[in-house]
C-alpha cells in the first residue's frame, strides 16, 4: 500500500514521469491508498464537470484511510516539533504525514514539504515504489 499525494495525482493526470509511471503501477495492483485531505485537496481542484466524471471513479476505486484516533493531536504535535527545528509546512500537509505515520504506508509525493519534513527528522518514507 502506498499514500498518494495531491501532488503525485497532479503528476500522474499531467503524465509526468517517473511519478505518472509509478501511480499507474500501484493503481493497476491495487496499492493506492487516499486519505481525507488528500481527496479533499483533489475533489476541490476538479475544475469541470468531464474532469469530475473521469477522476472519481478512479479515486472511489482506491482505499480510503479512516482517520487515526489521535490525528489531530499528532499533526498538532508534528507541527510544534517541526517549528522548533525551523521547519514551517501547511497544514494540510502536516494531517497527510500524521496518516503516513500512522498506518506505516510509504508516501508518493513531489510536494517539498514532505522532504522538508525528513530532513527536519520526521520519518516519513518517501521512497517511490515502481
Amino acid at each position: 500500500m502506498i499514500l498518494v499525494d495531491t501532488s503525485a495525482w497532479i503528476g500522474f493526470f499531467r503524465g509526468s514521469d517517473p511519478v505518472a509511471t509509478t501511480v499507474d503501477q500501484a493503481l493497476e495492483s491495487d496499492e493506492v491508498a487516499l486519505c481525507g485531505p488528500v481527496l479533499t485537496e483533489l475533489r476541490r481542484g476538479l475544475r469541470t464537470p468531464a474532469e469530475r466524471r473521469r477522476v472519481l471513479p478512479l479515486l472511489s476505486g482506491c482505499h480510503l484511510l479512516e482517520q487515526p484516533p489521535a490525528l489531530w493531536e499528532e499533526a498538532g504535535d508534528l507541527g510544534y516539533a517541526l517549528a522548533r527545528r525551523g521547519a514551517s509546512v501547511k497544514t494540510l500537509d502536516l494531517l497527510i504525514a500524521a496518516y503516513a505515520l500512522s498506518y506505516s504506508v510509504p508516501l508518493l509525493t513531489t510536494d517539498g514539504d514532505f522532504a522538508r519534513m525528513r530532513r527536519a527528522g520526521i520519518p516519513l518514507d518517501l521512497s517511490p515504489r515502481s
